[in-house]
């Protein structure tokens, strides 16, 4: 569906008026919140990484995405990448480590030497908001499934429609759990 088909969905089934531009920006909150939901596999396959350059004696970095879209954090160590872990409090113990403060990365120990890109920061895309503009454009969400955010807009604006969101919420979850969908069975 077309964000305009969206739009179009959610007027007819509303008891009142919204506009299209209120429509719109609720369509982007419902879609943020359910592709930041946990445990699709889907959403695991999807990362992009992006790449930044180390400076001496810079111990925080900006960091690409909202802190729950990280999925893994790689920096180039002694001539080799090496996948690091999170730590929130100092653990001396552990190095290299990075952590996260007021929407940036930390790394610790910090690089006592320039790299070029060698931190890598795999996350999950951050899909940009949806505006008027979009309405001849996709919503960013499973094409399969644009009822949910139908409904997932429905739900917030009049209360109702709950049973149905969850059931389409349901079918969408099962569809984009990450387990196989089939077996094979083979005989010998």
């Amino acid at each position: 569906m077309l964000v305009r088909d969206v739009v179009e969905e959610i007027q007819e089934k509303a008891p009142n008026y919204l506009s299209p531009q209120s429509i719109v920006r609720k369509i982007t909150q419902v879609r943020d919140r359910l592709l930041r939901q946990l445990g699709s596999g889907q959403q695991q396959t999807e990362t992009v990484c992006t790449g930044i350059d180390l400076m001496t004696g810079q111990a925080l970095y900006i960091l690409p995405c909202p802190v729950g879209n990280i999925t893994d954090v790689d920096i180039l160590w002694q001539g080799e990448w090496r996948r690091i872990p999170y730590r929130q409090f100092h653990n001396a113990s552990i190095k290299p480590y990075y952590y996260v403060q007021s929407g940036m990365i930390g790394l610790v120990p910090t690089p006592d030497t320039d790299v070029t890109m060698g931190l890598k920061i795999f996350h999950i895309p951050v899909l940009p908001p949806l505006s008027i503009n979009d309405m001849d454009g996709m919503t960013g969400f499973d094409p399969d499934y644009d009822m949910v955010l139908v409904y997932g807009v429905l739900r917030e604006i009049t209360g109702g429609f709950d049973e149905l969101y969850q059931q389409l919420l349901n079918d969408w979850k099962a569809a984009n759990n990450g387990y196989e969908k089939y077996s094979v069975d083979e005989r010998w």
